[in-house]
């Protein structure tokens, strides 16, 4: 999450000239993802913020037809429909529910005609990008080579990040054991946003190598990013980020952190939202030597919130 709205950039590139605007996500929080349907609602109320979405009921194969055929605006709002609409069914199919937006058993071999011409383009894309996260959601094996090609998007490409971070994202969706590989990179990128983006992707993919990657973080001097590090590391299994979720769950660190730096932990709900995963994660990790602490918040903490998320810590099987 941030501390500002997320802006969705234009899919197409600005008049010459034009100077890039600030990346949408220097602010980016703990944790990016969690489950790869999860923000599916971020997305869809993004897109309806910014009148990507109309409302209009349109297939996703409509959708698609637009993304390859339509003109710039129609291109645009076709891109970010896609998305919502493939997220929105596999929220479906996690549930076990009917897809809102079914497809047809030959969408895979649209996808790949549409990824063959959108491929023309001299500059990666916004609707490339988006028939490569479809391509993800859909388990196309050809989806993984499709978003390499936006991890590599250089800064001239990419100047406000979306493309390379919405490719981390996707790439997350995937279970390909060439996935962490092609993400642990990124965590020693020069932007804070892609490396925490980075460390939030690794939590679902399970590897040794995305462990050892994370726990190479646990000392990093930004609080976001350590935290970040620390929370995937807890959903992996590990607990060598024990120490900085204790650190997450005290209200102080974020006052220290905000002393040095007012723009960062700003928002109270903010640090609150961040104090709730690390108390998950704690729970996740089922740690005696934690016990006391999620049992003085379960009972004094000053959110309703948090009490409750320890109280749910310490019933974890």
């Amino acid at each position: 999450m941030s501390d500002r709205t997320i802006e969705v950039p234009d899919p197409d590139p600005a008049e010459p000239g034009t100077p890039a605007p600030e990346s949408p996500y220097k602010n980016l929080l703990v944790p990016l993802v969690v489950v790869p349907f999860m923000v599916v609602g971020v997305l869809v109320l993004v897109f309806v913020s910014f009148g990507a979405i109309t409302g209009e009921e349109t297939s996703i194969e409509e959708n698609l037809a637009r993304v390859v055929e339509g003109g710039l605006n129609e291109r645009k709002q076709a891109a970010m429909s896609l998305v919502s609409q493939a997220l929105e069914n596999g929220k479906a199919r996690s549930e076990g529910k009917p897809e809102p937006w079914p497809v047809g058993p030959d969408f895979k071999e649209r996808l790949a005609r549409a990824w063959e011409e959108v491929s023309k383009d001299e500059e990666p894309t916004h609707r490339g990008l988006a028939i490569a996260q479809l391509s993800a959601l859909y388990g196309d094996p050809a989806a993984f080579e499709r978003l390499s090609v936006f991890l590599d998007a250089t800064a001239d490409q990419d100047k406000d990040g979306q493309l390379r971070i919405s490719a981390l994202m996707a790439i997350s969706w995937l279970q390909d054991e060439r996935a962490a590989a092609r993400v642990i990179p990124f965590l020693r990128h020069e932007e804070s946003f892609l490396r925490q983006a980075a460390a939030a992707v690794l939590q679902n993919q399970p590897s040794e190598a995305s462990k050892e990657a994370l726990a190479g973080l646990i000392d990093d001097p930004s609080l976001e990013l350590r935290g970040q590090a620390a929370i995937s590391l807890s959903h992996l299994g590990d607990a060598r980020g024990a120490a900085v979720l204790r650190e997450l769950v005290d209200p102080q660190s974020y006052a220290a952190v905000r002393a040095q730096n007012p723009a960062k932990f700003a928002s109270d709900r903010l640090v609150e939202t961040t104090r709730l995963h690390a108390v998950a994660g704690l729970g996740r990790l089922r740690r005696p030597e934690d016990r006391p602490l999620l049992e003085e918040v379960a009972k004094s903490d000053a959110s309703p919130q948090v009490r409750e998320a320890a109280m749910r810590a310490l019933q974890s099987p």
